[in-house]
């Protein structure tokens, strides 16, 4: 029987004591020490809705300028009015093929790739049955716009072209482009192949989070090693920000991006820059390819750059004491009660773009309180200038421990379990330990009784009883 054994009798015992840690609701372990309420950057876009009075004439009939850190939206004009993107296409096939395959996979050209391709658009020059790197049709791709590369691409992630376009729809609803429809990974032109200006800089955004993109796009050069069908090959990139050569296309903080072209969609370009800590994608649609393209993006940086600056005005500010009288979830909270003051937090690094004429001391800081705290937020700042919100962060709350007095509004709230006091918490334990003990001993005599009753029974089976038998002394 089980109960004879010595494993069962502890394992019971032990089940025993789980049950009543659970019934009296007392902890195993030490709770580990609350920490500052840890807050997530919460930067807000301040979507520009309407042209400054001194943003430079472009040319182009839409264009976008975004922080590629925080999303704010810098400049825009027509950024979601659906257009062809043409060879810019080609940042989402970029940056699917990083974020889903490997650059150093080898990657056979396909008579169907081959099929699809059309000599008359821009190409490296891949054959069919030529072995390649994911990583050079990355380059061929963005360097030298070559369709063979993306359609290559395409098949080897997606296995179609078609299934492929799924998936970059997929990526960019994940992202969230609400103005686009993929078709192709080249952006060659068909009808139901568009995006905008605003969709395009949140691809452009997500692409350059990746190291090796940042290094493809600032690439001027690279060189396809020889494969099985050919010598090496030099690529150079097409977009022209990034040569000094090229004198007013020349932009000094670019660093890196891809141009388009098509009769249909007509100039195109997606650029990055760097300048004085902030990095800003630049997007141009719907303009001449060889000059406005250019033109245009550097009047942008150089006017998101010198007008606006980014703001954060939570970096000294202080906090802890905050006037709460027109709060009654604090004033109920405070009402007769002994308790250290609760610690308030505000995310520091909460950032926004601003004008630079604008100074930082002239934004108003407007404190609200909550009636209740929801998710430990219990207000929120307003950061305000001249009557326009520019921006609001949310107050966060550490509550203390708190010791209940004997007051009259006290005793009539009802008493929360998580402020019993330790001397309850401490009898419950010493209740429990003490029927655990009660039980093990119960427990002990019992077994100890039953395997008595089971010996005696046990040996009187097999006793021989003498003296013999009456009938069996009379023979």
């Amino acid at each position: 029987m089980f109960i004879y054994s010595k494993k069962y009798r502890i394992q019971a015992a032990i089940s025993i004591f789980f049950i009543f840690m659970f019934i009296f609701d007392i902890p195993c372990f030490a709770e580990s020490k609350k920490n500052a309420t840890e807050i997530a950057g919460n930067a807000s876009a301040t979507d520009a809705d309407y042209l400054p009075s001194d943003a430079p004439s472009i040319k182009s009939s839409a264009a976008i300028v975004m922080d590629i850190d925080t999303g704010d939206v810098l400049y825009e004009k027509n950024a979601h009015q659906q257009l062809y993107p043409a060879q810019i296409t080609k940042i989402l096939t970029c940056l699917l093929a990083l974020e889903k395959g490997n650059v150093n996979d080898s990657i056979t050209i396909s008579d169907s790739v081959m099929s699809q391709f059309d000599p008359n658009t821009s190409f490296v020059g891949l054959e069919a049955g030529e072995t390649v790197s994911l990583n050079d049709l990355i380059y061929g791709m963005i360097l030298s716009s070559g369709d063979e590369c993306a359609l290559s691409i395409a098949e080897y992630l997606g296995g179609s072209t078609e299934d492929f376009a799924s998936l970059m729809n997929k990526k960019a609803s994940q992202l969230g482009c609400m103005d686009s429809n993929f078709i192709d990974p080249n952006g060659n032109h068909y009808s139901d192949h568009y995006s905008s200006c605003y969709d395009m800089a949140l691809i452009g955004k997500a692409a350059y989070q990746f190291p090796e993109f940042k290094k493809i796009i600032s690439s001027q050069y690279y060189c396809i090693p020889k494969t099985n069908k050919s010598k090496e090959r030099g690529l150079w990139q097409d977009n022209r920000l990034i040569y000094v050569e090229n004198g007013k296309f020349y932009y000094e903080f670019s660093t890196g991006g891809k141009a388009g072209y098509t009769d249909e969609a007509e100039g195109t370009l997606i650029s990055f820059a760097e300048r004085d800590g902030r990095r800003l994608c630049c997007v141009v649609m719907k303009c001449d390819p060889s000059t406005d393209t250019y033109l245009d993006t550097i009047k942008l940086y150089n006017f998101c750059y010198t007008k606006y600056k980014l703001c954060k005005p939570l970096i000294e500010f202080e906090i802890n004491q905050i006037n709460a009288d027109n709060s009654t979830m604090l004033a109920d909270y405070y009402n007769d009660l002994n308790h250290s003051l609760p610690k308030y937090y505000v995310n520091q690094s909460y950032s926004f773009y601003i004008r630079s004429f604008i100074s930082d001391n002239d934004i108003e800081k407007k404190v609200e309180l909550f009636d209740k705290a929801v998710d430990n937020k219990v207000g929120k700042i307003q950061f305000i200038y001249e009557g326009q919100i520019l921006g609001e962060a949310d107050i966060n709350i550490d509550m203390p421990y708190v010791n209940a007095s004997s007051t009259d509004s006290i005793k009539t709230k009802q008493k929360s379990p998580e402020k019993e006091s330790k001397i309850l918490l401490y009898t419950k334990r010493i209740i429990v330990v003490l029927l655990i003990l009660i039980i093990l001993v119960l427990t002990t005599l019992v077994v100890l009784k039953i395997r008595k009753i089971l010996q005696i029974k046990e040996t009187k089976k097999n006793i021989k009883y003498f003296p013999i038998s009456k009938d069996k002394r009379k023979e």
